[in-house]
């Protein structure tokens, strides 16, 4: 029961987490930036598909820029971790080890 309770909650913040950071980047996103990025489809695409890796892709494709990619790569890796956590919790609240 656990590892099913675990698998859907990391599929879940899998797309959640980087949807929300993209569509928050692109609310406060400049007209440059918002040309360079991908479309409403391309974005839910990328998100379903690739999970927190499209974060690098994203931030580099819009800022064009090691900054933004490095911003990327500093956000997949909080998703990460955000996941990781999530499932502990969830392991700890129910007394799975």
């Amino acid at each position: 029961m656990f590892e099913t309770l675990a698998v859907a909650a990391s599929l879940l913040l899998n797309a959640l987490l980087p949807y929300l950071m993209v569509r928050r980047d692109l609310l406060l996103s400049s007209g440059e930036h918002l040309a360079r990025a991908w479309t409403d489809a391309s974005v839910l695409s990328a998100v379903v598909a690739f999970g927190p890796l499209c974060l690098p892709i994203h931030f580099a494709k819009t800022r064009r820029s090691l900054e933004g990619l490095a911003e990327g790569v500093d956000r997949a890796v909080a998703c990460f971790a955000a996941q990781f956590l999530a499932v502990a919790l969830l392991s700890a609240a129910l007394g799975v080890q």
